[in-house]
């Protein structure tokens, strides 16, 4: 049945469109600066009135109060008209422009606006994403704020912070960070790259000696960078000391030429990022002064003595948890964009005669269940992971704030910074790609934004930590919990849920109101998620295999059960948050509670959730409560259509951030479209300089016609 509130009240007008002078006439047919609103515009208009609760009420909650909101919308405004991308009748650049040195240059153009702006206005809006929501390290600018300047900030002595801090905020130098080599990635461990003191001159000798020890993939490396942070072995008579940071001149800062002994440049085309020059180093032998190895945590004299405090050495991991926490954020951001893209298009996009078949008019693609089932529970999981990262933000802010050494939360922080990124960064993937997909045909054109959005969150996947590996770390952690809990240790008090053995929830005795209770839902993925990570451990612990073996065994295992105790803190984050709204109005705390709800339930019942029959098999549902389940979620998505398009809508996105077509906040996709096809250079030039005929015709086609068979 289609919801009251989204129902179309005429036939739409048949656009027809004929390519015949299609530069030309495909413009001329559009309404000048949509002056008349148009069918979709319409259905948009529609859609966003029938919102139940305050957008921009919404808006200063996600983004932390209305003065922030102010500014926030004044810089992208400002960078939007200085990158000359805020007029969206036009094409962007971003899809006209489209081999590897224009989308570098274009990359730089962006970037320069959004650096300066930040410079100029002394805001940090972009220090962490660019002006398109993606990592900032999708800008060759974006390095310098979101890991070369933290990393001294957190490693460095405050010699070196007063000395490389201050050269970086006053631009002049530009700095990355160079981890990751072509041989290893995320065993920093393994890192070949070394530092060798030579006491003689009070230098190190940073080389790179094999070709698997170049570096590989660090953001703005290839050509944009004059000092990277290069991670490299601290080698002292003979002795090795693993990997440590150095600060490494690698271009002029007053042409750009880089150093004596580094061979470096760009590695290509990739799926995402190309507006990045991520690059490639090696070093022959090439020399810095003792003092440029960071020195905040470990030590080197003049004498070559080694010396460090290896309490403190361990927040050495806090340029890594930093940014992971970050990772953790804008996978919520670019999640949202997604939505937001889709769920615009869908709201717009007339399919079928309605769910009952009987309508007299076409239905939005929105109504269908299938399709606001798939982006709801998007929606919801973005929600979901934007208060997984404050809760996260807050653990980390603590720690760094630590005035009495007192580090015993970090082993905590760290396992939740691994646990979160992987949870977020493969969600927001997934939801991402799903997003595109409720798209059809128009979701895999270029020019809807979903194909970068899609690719770039992806991409978080693998940096910081690949995915895989870090649920392996986060395992790590959880079974030392129940091991010190099983010697009668103690634990951190957010982990004492895991002390015990596996029970079984009788099942079958919840209520409808029960399984609404925030309390009653967590208390479902508690017991989910303690029963297979102490499931998990018990299994090593019986296996006769060696340590190795049986971890290898059982690692699907283990990766499911870990998998399962982030679903817990991510659901436990989401209810804190909306608990905390006490100054909030009833109706968003409302919207808030169904969307917490469904994103608690719809997770037992979603076809494609990972491990959904874990809900059952390890008691924490029974058969007829997953009944109920489906019941409640068909209600609470009932609840919350009307307020798909203000869901959205509350992220805040201006036009140009979304890069879209199919996502422009009018509605207006069709129009949209076709005038940005209509400028791409292939149709373009193709009209007019060939009256429509392709210059590959005559060489290719035409002699397939012509041919004698």
């Amino acid at each position: 049945m289609i919801h009251p509130l989204l129902r179309p009240k005429k036939q739409r007008p048949c656009l027809l469109w004929r390519f015949h002078g299609f530069h030309d006439r495909a413009l001329s047919t559009l309404p000048k600066n949509n002056t008349v609103a148009n069918h979709q515009m319409k259905l948009m208009e529609r859609a966003r009135a029938s919102a139940t609760f305050d957008t921009y009420e919404m808006t200063c909650l996600l983004y932390g109060g209305d003065e922030i909101v102010a500014k926030r919308r004044a810089a992208f405004d400002r960078v939007e008209k200085l990158a000359g991308i805020h007029d969206t009748s036009k094409l962007p650049l971003c899809y006209a422009k489209t081999d590897r040195e224009e989308q570098y240059v274009e990359g730089l153009r962006v970037g320069k606006a959004a650096y300066d702006d930040g410079m100029k206005h002394r805001h940090n809006f972009f220090d962490h994403m660019t002006p398109r929501f993606a990592l900032a390290n999708a800008s060759p600018f974006g390095l310098v704020k979101l890991m070369f300047e933290p990393a001294i900030q957190l490693n460095g002595s405050k010699e070196q912070q007063d000395k490389w801090l201050s050269l970086s905020r006053d631009g002049r130098i530009l700095g990355t960070y160079c981890q990751t080599e072509l041989a290893h990635g995320t065993f920093v461990r393994g890192i070949e790259t070394t530092a060798t003191f030579d006491p003689d001159k009070d230098e190190f000798v940073i080389h790179s000696p094999t070709l698997g020890s170049t570096k590989f993939w660090p953001a703005s490396l290839g050509y944009s960078t004059t000092h990277a942070i290069v991670m490299a072995r601290l080698v002292v008579s003979q002795k090795d000391h693993g990997p440590h940071m150095f600060i490494v001149p690698v271009r002029s800062p007053d042409d750009g030429t880089p150093m004596p002994g580094i061979k470096m440049g760009d590695v290509g085309l990739k799926m995402s990022y190309n507006g990045m020059d991520n690059g490639f180093a090696s070093f022959d032998h090439v020399r810095v002064p003792r003092t440029h190895m960071l020195m905040g945590h470990a030590k080197l004299s003049r004498e070559g003595i080694y010396s460090g405090n290896p309490q403190q050495a361990k927040l050495s991991y806090s340029t890594m948890m930093m940014v992971r926490g970050i990772i953790i954020r804008v996978s919520a951001l670019q999640l949202a964009q997604a939505t937001t893209i889709a769920t615009r298009y869908s709201a717009v996009r007339d399919q079928g005669f309605g769910p009952s078949g009987i309508a007299s008019t076409e239905t939005p693609i929105l109504q269908y269940k299938s399709q606001h089932f798939r982006l709801l529970t998007q929606i919801a999981k973005s929600y979901a992971i934007l208060f997984a990262w404050r809760g996260f933000d807050a653990d980390y802010t603590n720690l760094r704030q630590q005035q009495n050494l007192d580090y015993s939360s970090l082993a905590y922080v760290h396992a939740l910074s691994a646990g979160l990124k992987v949870w977020s960064s493969q969600e927001a993937s997934a939801g991402a790609e799903d997003a595109r997909k409720c798209c059809g045909g128009q979701g895999f054109l270029i020019i809807s934004g979903l194909p970068d959005i899609v690719a770039s969150v992806t991409a978080a996947a693998t940096f910081e930590g690949e995915n895989y590996v870090m649920w392996q770390q986060n395992a790590r952690y959880l079974f030392k919990c129940i091991r010190l809990a099983r010697e009668g240790k103690k634990l951190d008090p957010r982990m004492e849920y895991l002390a015990g053995q596996v029970v079984s929830s009788p099942g079958g005795t919840a209520t409808k109101e029960d399984l609404l209770d925030p309390e009653y839902q967590l208390s479902i993925y508690r017991l989910r998620a303690r029963n297979m990570v102490l499931a998990a451990y018990d299994a090593l612990q019986k296996s006769e295999r060696s340590p190795a073996d049986a971890w290898n065994e059982h690692m699907m295992a283990i990766i499911s059960a870990c998998r399962a105790h982030n679903d817990y803190i991510v659901l436990e984050s989401f209810i804190c948050a909306v608990k905390n709204l006490s100054q909030s109005s009833q109706q968003l705390r409302g919207v808030l509670n169904d969307l917490r709800s469904l994103f608690a339930l719809s997770t037992v019942t979603n076809p494609f959730t990972v491990d959904a029959a874990s809900f059952l098999l390890t008691g924490a549902v029974s058969l007829e409560e997953v009944e109920m389940i489906r019941s409640l979620v068909n209600d609470l998505l009932e609840r919350l259509l009307p307020n798909s398009i203000a869901l959205t809508d509350a992220w805040d996105f201006s036009d140009a951030s979304l890069c879209s077509s199919l996502g422009m906040k009018d509605g207006n996709a069709y129009e949209t479209t076709m005038k940005w096809i209509s400028q791409m250079p292939i149709n373009k030039t193709t009209w007019e300089k060939n009256g429509g005929v392709h210059g590959g015709w005559k060489t290719w086609v035409d002699p397939i016609l012509k041919a004698k068979l």
